[in-house]
């Protein structure tokens, strides 16, 4: 007789921390990234992306920025594409190889992974390379609930990134429950103004224990930080 399936934690949802999408430039907004580095208790870690990638080059003007962010102890990983499967194992390595030398990355955030059962050899052994060159983080952006197997070989998982009204829609699967809320992130953008701490309550809700919401939208919703307050800085 086989033995009962054992029954979902119940692990207490902590405060959530943020991780935010830094893809705005430093020297167009110097406050922002200042806002980072003055409320390093409530970040987990800040994504860099200067170029959809590291670029071509180092550049100071990232660099200075990202010294602040050291200097108040807060997490930062670089951002890399890998096109949903598509991107030659190789790319992805001399990116973050880049993200480490050039900006002191402690790790890497691994983007456009695709969610199926079939590609989960393909980025675990991605997550082992990346971790062999030294990255203490590998965290996997789907944007969407992959399936459970990925949870092994990341830190952190992405399984939302879109729209309020599609969040408000979102199904969760079981599985999540099993997991530490630390180890889930969702990602909410073009959220009304006056319904952000609605937002907020609902990923409480969900157990995700890391996020990012903003009001912001369009094509790049990740150019400035959220609920900009009367003075021009970040609520």
């Amino acid at each position: 007789m086989s033995s009962p399936a054992p029954a979902p934690s119940k692990i207490p949802a902590p405060t959530p921390l943020l991780v935010v999408p830094a893809y705005f430039h430093p020297a167009n907004r110097p406050r922002e990234w200042q806002w980072l580095a003055d409320h390093a208790a409530q970040i987990r870690m800040v994504v860099l992306n200067v170029a959809n990638g590291p670029g071509t080059e180092p550049q100071d003007v990232f660099r200075a920025a990202v010294d602040l962010l050291h200097k108040a102890e807060v997490c930062v990983v670089g951002y890399v594409d890998t096109g949903y499967g598509e991107r030659d194992t190789q790319a992805v390595l001399a990116e973050t190889g880049q993200w480490q030398d050039w900006y002191g990355a402690r790790g890497v955030c691994l983007d456009q992974v695709t969610s199926s059962v079939e590609d989960l050899g393909h980025y675990a052994e991605m997550a082992g390379k990346v971790r062999a060159m030294g990255a203490e983080v590998v965290f996997f952006n789907h944007g969407s609930h992959p399936q459970p197997g990925y949870a092994d070989h990341a830190d952190l998982l992405g399984t939302f990134e879109g729209t309020w009204q599609d969040y408000q829609r979102l199904r969760v699967p079981s599985w999540t429950r099993r997991l530490p809320p630390s180890k889930l992130y969702h990602v909410v953008h073009s959220v009304p103004a006056a319904l952000l701490p609605d937002a907020y309550r609902l990923a409480a809700r969900r157990r995700v224990g890391t996020l990012y919401i903003t009001q912001r939208s369009g094509g790049n919703p990740y150019d400035g930080l959220p609920d900009m307050s009367r003075n021009g800085e970040p609520a």
